[in-house]
């Protein structure tokens, strides 16, 4: 019997214009009349993502909040929040010397301010979509206390070779990976979205064998791997669905919706 459902949201509730289809909530709202609890999980910081779930249709089925790649949950109906895993300050400031000569855009985002070195079209885009308007400011002076990860944009042309960057400099304190098109992220080596799972995993007093999760891209691998029904989105990457105990139609198709109503029952049951 599954009894929580942790879902990605950019490629797996939500399509490329921003939207969340109506057939998302309406599902979540009768599966938690019959006793599931839904948790969202996002890259995203949790301050940022509070606001944009009421435009979603999604802040009235979401019991937790998993954020900043799993970094920090928050419990909905009793304000309970914890944060793990947590970069230093050295730590940071390191991270953005090292990628440096790329030329890449280190930003520092606290949910609410997306703070940018400079402003370019893809730091405009990434703005817009994450709802917060960008200020310029010296990235590195701005970095004095610890935090869950240092996000830069990255035009999507230029990702591949961050990516090689990442894998020729490796260092123990920190991993790095791609979020989106435009994103690249590096956070602490044992962070990733099945930390943030696992907290509410312990709320709940449930097993890996009672939750399902949806997920379209690499970070959300850990997750589809550790719960016992992983589902990738068929709009998503290779590594993803390599990951996955199954594969769900396209974010495009109804694809979360389409699942529940093909794999579970009335008694929220797998059905193979």
């Amino acid at each position: 019997m599954i009894k929580l459902i942790a879902s990605d949201l950019d490629g797996t509730l939500i399509d490329a214009n921003n939207h969340c289809d109506s057939s998302v909530s309406t599902t979540l709202k009768a599966l938690r009349e019959k006793g599931l609890k839904f948790a969202v999980c996002s890259g995203r910081p949790i301050p940022s993502v509070l606001p944009l779930l009421k435009g979603w249709g999604l802040d009235e089925v979401s019991d937790y909040v998993i954020g900043s790649n799993g970094g920090e949950v928050l419990e909905v109906a009793t304000g309970k929040q914890q944060t793990v895993y947590e970069l230093s300050a050295e730590t940071l400031r390191d991270i953005i010397d090292l990628y440096s000569p790329l030329g890449i855009i280190p930003t520092l985002y606290d949910g609410m301010t997306l703070y940018v070195e400079r402003i370019t079209e893809d730091v405009e885009r990434v703005a817009e979509r994450v709802g917060v308007s960008p200020v310029v400011g010296d990235i590195r002076s701005l970095t004095v206390k610890p935090e869950l990860k240092e996000m830069f944009v990255v035009s999507p042309d230029q990702m591949r070779l961050v990516e090689q960057f990442a894998q020729e400099h490796p260092d123990p304190r920190f991993v790095g990976f791609k979020t989106a098109i435009d994103l690249f992220e590096l956070s602490h080596p044992l962070l990733a979205k099945d930390v943030g799972v696992k907290i509410v995993e312990s709320m709940m007093h449930i097993t890996p064998n009672e939750i399902m999760a949806f997920g379209d891209t690499t970070n959300d691998i850990q997750m589809l791997e550790y719960v016992r029904y992983g589902v990738a989105m068929d709009n998503g990457t290779d590594d993803a669905k390599h990951a996955a105990w199954a594969i769900a139609p396209s974010v495009d198709a109804q694809g979360f919706a389409s699942f529940i109503k093909t794999h579970l029952n009335e008694k929220l049951e797998v059905l193979s």
